[in-house]
């Protein structure tokens, strides 16, 4: 069954805002725009701005139309920042930076050593950043890569920005692409190092995002951890349910 026209339209651009097809300030299609795309009545399309606006994702300025909030609180996954690289040449969006923290050699943790495939305790790289949007940090990650990657990228290794982003870097440095990236979620309570880089009051929620992408003969080129607080609008996706 599908889903009613009102929220299929808010769906769509939902999508194209977290993805950041639409950036933020961007004008919205006009509402006779969105009428003829979707042939729909203009009640219905309202009835979709409304949705959005109540999500805190787009506002509507009194006779100019409907903008896209200038900051939406997003949770964007490194497969995500990877596709803005690609597109822009940078990874960041306007008015988002980041601060690396590390970037070293370090024994591979379990959880480390299955994504990468290696050994426990194996010397693997490992860069943790806190990304801002402003003033106001928005996340921290931490990368993790094989020694045989970051003998060939030694950039990871060095406590500055790589401005096209790691996986683009690595990408470029060795020559394997990315084809495919596996994400998951999970939502817990922050740890004291966490909330501390984020600069939140414990107790307190935070998403964690794990990613992995792998080059076209399946062999792992990143694995990151990526922790945001609550609240942040991370990818959507719609799908069919049952038959």
């Amino acid at each position: 069954m599908a889903l009613p026209k009102y929220e299929q339209i808010a769906g769509d651009i939902r999508g194209r805002i977290v993805r950041g097809e639409l950036a933020a300030g961007a004008a919205l299609p006009s509402e006779r725009e969105l009428i003829e795309r979707w042939s729909v009545a203009r009640a219905t399309i309202v009835r979709a701005l409304d949705v959005l606006r109540h999500e805190g994702l787009i506002e509507t300025r009194h006779g100019l139309g409907s903008y896209v909030r200038e900051r939406i609180p997003l949770a964007r996954t490194a497969g995500e920042r990877y596709k803005t690289a690609i597109d822009t040449g940078h990874i960041y969006t306007a008015g988002e930076y980041a601060e690396i923290i590390s970037a070293e050699l370090a024994s591979a943790p379990e959880d480390v050593a299955t994504a990468l495939g290696v050994e426990p305790g194996a010397s693997v790289a490992r860069r943790q950043r806190v990304t801002f949007e402003g003033e106001t940090p928005s996340a921290t990650s931490t990368s993790w890569f094989t020694a045989e990657v970051a003998e060939a990228a030694p950039r990871l290794l060095l406590r500055e920005r790589v401005r096209e982003g790691t996986t683009r870097y690595v990408e470029q440095q060795t020559g394997r692409r990315p084809q495919v990236g596996r994400d998951w979620w999970t939502s817990r309570l922050a740890t004291d190092e966490e909330l501390e880089l984020l600069k939140l009051t414990g107790p307190a929620a935070v998403s964690e995002a794990r990613h992995v992408a792998y080059d076209a003969d399946g062999r792992v080129l990143a694995y990151e951890v990526g922790i945001s607080p609550a609240g942040r609008w991370s990818r959507t996706e719609e799908y069919a349910m049952g038959g």
